[in-house]
């Protein structure tokens, strides 16, 4: 093979992997923060009502509002109204009248984490901690095929 489609061949390999484990490592922390909640919760979705805001020294954090059964009731319909900061809030930035899609813990529904933003406005990012991962492992995996490739040609 030509010197020059090889050297650009190793280069897109490193440059595939490189960013393959930047977006493995924001996907592994963002699942970090969904670990937060201890258990496996229950699905649901919700709304930014309040974004993070400043008080002269206080800074208030952004808060979700979203429907949940009553606390110490599991089985009971979703139809209590909650309005609280998630556990991982410093994740990334919740902007008022953002849908949301959350998890809730069972026993205290008052303890949430987000794990999406469903903001489909143009110029704000998705958050997704699985597409990360999905995202990440192709690059990984494709990012290894192109060094094959090359390694393959050199021998």
């Amino acid at each position: 093979m030509d010197q020059p489609w090889l050297t650009f061949e190793f280069l897109l390999a490193a440059l595939l992997l490189g960013f393959g484990v930047f977006v493995l490592r924001i996907a592994l922390r963002e699942r970090r923060a969904l670990a937060r909640l201890g258990v496996r919760g229950v699905r649901t979705s919700g709304e930014v009502v309040r974004g993070e805001r400043r008080e002269g020294d206080t800074i208030h954090p952004p808060q979700v509002r979203y429907k949940a059964p009553p606390i110490d009731h599991p089985n009971a319909p979703a139809e209590q109204t909650y309005r609280r900061t998630p556990l991982n809030a410093e994740q990334h930035p919740l902007q008022r009248g953002v849908p949301v899609t959350l998890r809730y813990d069972p026993r205290d529904p008052r303890r949430i984490v987000v794990i999406r933003t469903d903001s489909g406005a143009p110029g704000t990012i998705s958050y997704s901690a699985t597409a990360h991962l999905i995202w990440a492992i192709f690059f990984l995996l494709f990012g290894a095929v192109v060094a094959a490739l090359a390694i393959s040609d050199v021998l």
